[in-house]
């Protein structure tokens, strides 16, 4: 066992090495990213009628969110991986146990993921000032989202790298599949809104895992209320997290044939 995880450090810390190339362009495209979503939000769309207050509601979805997006870049290198350099069926000639190579590939993508998430919150403060109150942050409960949601977004990120045959149909996983996940996941509204206005809609929704990342989120950063408990949230997110991760592990065992 020792043995095991020895080797798994030195793969992570490979893995790291590489990733430090490239945080500072990964932090600037994130900074714009945010500048642009908060600053029209918090100060543009208010002159349409838009409640104030939605400009943090937004901040809130952004956090949760922007893990999302960094894992699609983790996938397509990941995808590109398995058709060009095959680093990683050389990690499956290691004397270490295959599947756990792909568990080092969700630690890794949950670091990666939570660097970024990180620097959400600091930039959106700094851009919307005063419309963003940080005292009402639950520092437990942000936490305990924080970690779930990256530790989904690892999973998420082998699993659509599972699901892509080639490089040419990872686009089309993302506009027909990541795109709407995200964007019907209540990204700009709570399951709350989306019920009074649709009720049957709202009880579809709750089968997919974003409603319950965005709703947590918003529960910890804002003090937000929700339809939804916060820790059935937490519990509903390990649930679609160690679901996917597992499927994801089978696929590649198939595909790889390791």
């Amino acid at each position: 066992m020792y043995a095991y995880l020895n080797t798994l450090w030195y793969l992570l810390l490979t893995d790291y090495k590489i990733f430090k190339r490239t945080i500072h362009d990964k932090i600037i495209d994130l900074a714009i990213w945010v500048l642009t979503m908060v600053w029209v939000t918090v100060y543009l769309m208010p002159s349409f009628g838009l409640e104030t207050s939605y400009g943090a509601f937004m901040m809130a979805s952004l956090f949760a969110s922007a893990g999302l997006f960094e894992q699609f870049s983790s996938a397509t290198n990941l995808v590109s991986d398995f058709e060009g350099n095959q680093i990683t069926s050389y990690y499956l000639t290691l004397p270490i146990p295959s599947w756990l190579v792909f568990v080092k590939n969700m630690i890794f993508f949950m670091f990666n993921t939570g660097v970024i998430s990180l620097c959400v919150l600091p930039i959106s403060k700094l851009i919307a000032w005063k419309h963003l109150n940080l005292a009402l942050i639950s520092p437990i409960k942000l936490l305990a989202i924080f970690i779930v949601f990256n530790m989904f977004y690892a999973a998420f990120t082998v699993w659509l790298t599972s699901m892509v045959k080639s490089m040419e149909r990872l686009g089309s996983i993302w506009m027909r599949f990541v795109y709407p996940l995200w964007f019907m996941g209540g990204f700009q509204y709570s399951l709350e809104v989306l019920y009074g206005y649709w009720p049957l809609l709202a009880y579809i929704t709750l089968l997919n895992p974003m409603i319950y990342i965005m709703e947590a989120t918003r529960i910890a950063v804002l003090n937000h209320e929700s339809m939804l408990n916060f820790w059935f949230c937490i519990f509903m997110i390990l649930f679609f997290s160690v679901l996917i991760g597992t499927q994801s592990i089978l696929r590649l065992k198939k595909r790889l044939d390791f």
